[in-house]
């Protein structure tokens, strides 16, 4: 199994420049998650900049919060995310996915789905549902694993189930508290457990856990390399 581990971004107070290049030089990461896609779009230029820098990163793209949140998945959502696919195109060769997150209410799954197999990304289309409604219905769940890449979700609201498949995308959110938690090594060590008992020939596990995420992914990358050799 090929393992990705990374962060939910990089502009954070453990970056001590607040930069890509930092992230680059001292993270001994192997991926990214852009998260600040999905509340600004960035301009060709820094898109163009990252392309370059961020050359030796496998990436995940967060589409915006007007594609997911404010249009859900409509025909303008579409127009929007077509212009936000097209800004991103010098980077798409690195981006092995474009993360959609929807608004926890959101239930019409139909609805996003017809909306990913229209985007032709198939896998690259990573899918994190927040209804906790919907992540119970098992006929919703295996019809998401067959259409896209779902994404597991480590999170006070739900945690301990991976999403099986040939690729595994896990978001570490926290548990005690959304986006301010420690994870533990034994805990990181049981999730990387589950993650391998699925079988999947990828995976990718980004913390979004603020000022823990740097120093618990070093960790979560060390445990599934030794995990899967």
């Amino acid at each position: 199994m090929q393992a990705f581990v990374g962060t939910s971004g990089w502009y954070y107070e453990w970056n001590k420049e607040k930069s890509l290049d930092w992230f680059v030089r001292n993270s001994k990461l192997n991926t990214v998650e852009l998260n600040a896609s999905f509340y600004r779009i960035p301009s060709p230029n820094t898109i163009k900049n990252w392309s370059v820098k961020g050359a030796g990163l496998r990436w995940s793209v967060k589409a915006h919060m007007s594609v997911t949140h404010k249009h859900q998945f409509n025909e303008r959502a579409f127009e929007i995310w077509n212009n936000f696919r097209e800004r991103f195109e010098p980077l798409d060769p690195l981006i092995d996915f474009y993360l959609f997150q929807t608004p926890p209410k959101f239930k019409d799954i139909g609805k996003v789905l017809d909306f990913a197999k229209a985007t032709g990304l198939g896998k690259r289309f990573a899918l994190e549902i927040r209804n906790r409604e919907v992540l119970g219905d098992e006929g919703l769940c295996e019809a998401i694993v067959e259409k896209v890449t779902p994404v597991s979700v480590d999170s006070p609201d739900f945690r301990d189930r991976i999403f099986p498949g040939k690729i595994v995308y896990l978001r570490m959110h926290g548990r005690e508290g959304w986006y301010c938690y420690a994870y533990s090594g034994k805990e990181m060590r049981e999730t990387a457990g589950k993650i391998l008992e699925e079988g999947p020939e990828k995976a990718y596990v980004y913390f979004n856990n603020d000022h823990n995420m740097l120093k618990n992914a070093r960790v979560m990358l060390d445990i599934m390399n030794e995990l899967s050799t």
